[in-house]
């Protein structure tokens, strides 16, 4: 009987069967995009770092499937690159272990709610979300970047005062203005938030 042609669905069935040909299959396909993601992602990796935790993702991607964790809601690729973002992690976290912190005396509950002290999985999640939102504001919405700019202000802490006289407008304009760009914004970057609060 002739074999099917492989697909990530006939490689999955056979590392559930036990066997590596589906493991060597999804390697070869998905192996290098990984590599890449992780060495351009995370800066602080050598190639040698990275080519381990490749083959760490591999193995916890196996013993997932083995062990009937898998959940063919993601593609295969997705799985693959959430169980290798949390093998750098786990790398770097080790190497220099780092928390986000804000300023306490920040009051303003947007940023804080963006802002709060996250644990490093957290962090990553939401910079690569973030990265992509803000490219698809600055695309599809008009005077973005001067949005950008305030909102940034007020998240490094600076009062509408100083904000108003920074960008030349009066401190009743300069709040009318950022209270416009946070509705702007908000669509873009809550999908971020609702994601890696799960985490």
């Amino acid at each position: 009987m002739k074999k099917k042609p492989w697909d990530d669905q006939t490689a999955i069935d056979d590392i559930c069967h036990g066997t590596q040909d589906g493991a060597t299959y999804l390697f070869n396909k998905y192996g290098g995009r990984l590599l890449n993601f992780f060495e351009k992602q995370f800066e602080q990796l050598s190639h040698e770092d990275a080519k381990d935790i490749l083959q760490n993702t591999f193995i916890r991607f196996i013993n997932s499937v083995r062990d009937d964790k898998y959940q063919q809601k993601a593609s295969v690729y997705t799985y693959l690159s959430k169980i290798g973002i949390h093998e750098c992690l786990r790398f770097l976290e080790k190497m220099s272990p780092q928390t986000v912190s804000i300023n306490d005396n920040d009051d303003d509950e947007y940023f804080e709610q963006i802002l709060s002290p996250v644990n490093l999985e957290r962090e990553l999640c939401y910079r690569l979300c973030v990265a992509k939102a803000l490219k698809n504001f600055e695309n599809e919405v008009k005077n973005a970047s001067d949005c950008l700019q305030v909102l940034t202000l007020k998240g490094e802490g600076w009062s509408i005062e100083e904000t108003a006289k920074k960008i030349g407008r009066k401190p009743g304009a300069t709040r009318e203005f950022l209270s416009q760009c946070r509705k702007k914004l908000e669509p873009y970057m809550q999908p971020c938030l609702d994601d890696c609060d799960k985490l």
